[in-house]
């Protein structure tokens, strides 16, 4: 087999570009119902509620608000700059809202949202919040002030465009970037439905003396054909781990089609006097997989791990052979991973690593951490042509070397791996004759629920 086809074997398997939800065609036909540009002055039909003329302003370049103390998740309410417009509701031709903000937050929970509003006490919303002093993107669901998170996603960029598409009762949230073209899940969720559905620019939790101006530009609102409705996704197959069935499990595999195989390990929680974890894989029929976890109610205080993997799984000894044929390095000329990868927490507590691990024979491995917690390299010591990133110190013999990306803000679009892997060697790791497979997993943590998501093209 050519390098060209070793190499397509590698990125086109495991992960492509992302989805392009409603593609070209369901574009074309959608009908534009409003836009606003913010060029100079705001269009008609906006109305604010706790209007605080001083602190927002239109020109040429957009809309600014100055993110203020106050809050609109939960109880409280007294956000100041609401901006409220009307829209359509959605029945069975959906109706998407969609903006574009760009701020920095540096205040614990300063936000931007995008909102499906009703009032404050019962909304749908999207935006680019502050977390743990991690960039990130929220959903979340409120229904008579009673607030639901739905999703946490790393955000690789100060500068992010969104959008909430409803249909009937449900409602899904997607995200995009200047590195990814393509719009990214981050979840969806039923209504909160109380009378007229309204769309809702937020802006609040900035710290009192800390002057940020939140831009806004391209906000609008469209009418989309009922054939753009490509969700929820059609789950075609799903296999599961429970403590309930396997409570002394210490690791475990569940495979799918297309060679994809879940492994996880459980091995701390499986040490508990109650163990309690639920893991999962699954395929929907556009092609897209993941996994979910489930260490809500765990007493460990160790991680655990699960993620999918092609290839002789040489890191486990044990785990079942992949479709991934082993790659001679000598013969490389490039070799490099395109990945569409979202981590999505539901629950949030402790640490949580996306990572991508490249077994080797005769022995050894590279483990790449990319997601969006943990220490960060203080000092660059690769760039792969496409990110930065920090070699991590390993105990001698481990025949392990590591690398951290210099900014945890989610999966890159591509590694590059043959510039890891000519790396390793120089930093001592034994020049390895093959590459296995590649595993590709989340570091879990106690307290914790959510998944990761691979779409494919």
């Amino acid at each position: 087999m050519n390098q060209a086809n070793h190499c397509g074997i590698l990125a086109g398997a495991l992960l492509l570009g992302g989805i392009a939800s409603g593609g070209a065609a369901a574009q074309k036909t959608s009908e534009l119902i409003f836009r606003d540009d913010f060029n100079g002055r705001l269009a008609e039909g906006w109305s604010f509620e706790r209007e605080d003329r001083a602190n927002w302003r239109v020109d040429p370049a957009g809309l600014e608000v100055r993110v203020q103390p106050g809050g609109m998740w939960g109880g409280g309410n007294n956000a100041k700059n609401v901006m409220v417009h009307a829209i359509p509701a959605p029945t069975e031709a959906p109706v998407e809202i969609s903006v574009t903000f760009s701020n920095q937050p540096t205040a614990r929970w300063e936000q931007a949202n995008l909102v499906w509003y009703y009032d404050g006490a019962n909304m749908v919303k999207l935006g680019q919040e502050l977390v743990a002093d991690r960039l990130t993107i929220v959903m979340g669901r409120e229904e008579n002030d009673r607030p639901r998170t739905i999703a946490i996603v790393p955000l690789d960029a100060y500068t992010v465009e969104l959008r909430l598409q409803a249909v009937r009762n449900l409602i899904r949230g997607q995200f995009r970037t200047a590195s990814w073209p393509n719009w990214r899940d981050v979840g969806e969720c039923d209504l909160p439905v109380k009378g007229d559905p309204k769309a809702s620019l937020h802006f609040y939790n900035g710290a009192p003396d800390d002057a940020h101006w939140a831009r806004v530009n391209g906000f609008s609102v469209r009418r989309l054909p009922a054939v753009s409705v490509d969700w929820p996704r059609v789950r075609a197959e799903e296999k599961s781990l429970r403590s309930a069935d396997h409570p002394r499990l210490d690791s475990g595999w569940l495979g799918l089609a297309d060679h994809f195989t879940l492994f996880t390990s459980v091995k701390e929680i499986a040490a508990e006097a109650q163990p309690d974890y639920e893991q999962s894989i699954y395929r929907h029929r556009d092609g897209s997989y993941g996994w979910r976890w489930d260490r809500r109610a765990s007493a460990g205080k160790q991680p655990t791990v699960a993620g999918v993997g092609l290839g002789a799984m040489a890191l486990w000894p044990d785990a079942p052979q992949g479709g991934f044929a082993p790659i001679a390095v000598t013969s490389l000329e490039s070799l490099e991973l395109e990945m569409d990868a979202v981590t999505r927490l539901e629950i949030d507590q402790g640490t949580h690593n996306l990572m991508v691990v490249l077994p080797l024979k005769p022995a050894g491995r590279i483990t790449i951490w990319l997601d969006w917690y943990g220490p960060a390299s203080a000092v660059q010591s690769l760039n792969d042509g496409y990110g930065d990133y920090g070699h991590v110190p390993t105990p001698a013999g481990a025949g392990e070397i590591q690398y951290r990306r210099k900014a945890f803000q989610g999966a890159p679009p591509r590694l590059n791996l043959k510039a890891f892997l000519e790396d390793a060697v120089q930093r001592g790791l034994a020049p390895p004759t093959e590459v296995l497979g590649v595993w590709l997993g989340n570091e879990i943590w106690t307290g914790s629920r959510g998944g990761t998501l691979y779409t494919t093209s």
